[in-house]
């Protein structure tokens, strides 16, 4: 009768390889997943801050007013500005300031919104009146703003249509102080996305 053979060294090391092997290929499966993972989130923040961006900006835009007034100083301050040659490119007034205490107070406020450092900004002065900055209220839109762009479309008899126009690239300029356009095209070059632009129709508030 023959002895029965045991495991030799070298079937040993083939079985040790071959279990290295399997561990190295499910690790490496495991990282992959991993980092797909934490990909996905950073990308589903990314977007979630670029949807509460243009959200802030829909929301103060919907409370424009068609009023123009003049400042502490005696200055017209017009109903909305579009400059690029101003710290501002986007400032306007709006109401609807939120108000959940009842205080007596007015729901006025003006808003502008600026880029510096890659960062679109908001600012709000709750007295339209005085525009210092030392009494604004500054908040982070967005991260990874490079520029942003905007096209005005005047109302009607001028402003036609999205796709006759004419869209002129500052408000108001020669016309009236207290008149919002028909629509704004707001678009932000941003760092590893590119050019977003989005459309916002405003109705004359009063």
């Amino acid at each position: 009768m023959k002895s029965q053979a045991g495991i030799s060294l070298l079937e040993v090391l083939v079985a040790s390889v071959i279990m290295a092997s399997i561990a190295v290929l499910a690790f490496g499966a495991l990282d992959v997943t991993e980092r797909s993972k934490v990909a996905s989130e950073d990308n589903m923040r990314k977007l979630q801050q670029f949807d509460r961006g243009w959200t802030m900006i829909e929301n103060d835009l919907r409370n424009a007013l068609s009023y123009a007034s003049g400042s502490a100083y005696g200055d017209l301050i017009n109903a909305m500005d579009v400059s690029y040659g101003d710290e501002y490119v986007l400032s306007f007034l709006r109401g609807g300031r939120a108000n959940p205490l009842g205080f007596p107070r007015t729901e006025l406020a003006r808003v502008g919104y600026r880029v510096e450092d890659g960062t679109l900004w908001r600012d709000q002065w709750i007295d339209p009146q005085n525009l210092d900055i030392d009494f604004a209220r500054s908040q982070k839109v967005l991260d990874k703003v490079e520029e942003i762009t905007i096209r005005v479309l005047p109302p009607a008899p001028i402003g036609k249509g999205y796709k006759e126009g004419p869209w002129v690239e500052e408000w108001p300029g020669t016309g009236p102080p207290n008149v919002l356009p028909l629509a704004l095209e707001i678009t932000l070059n941003t760092e590893g996305r590119g050019e977003i632009t989005r459309l916002f129709s405003l109705s004359p508030g009063q």
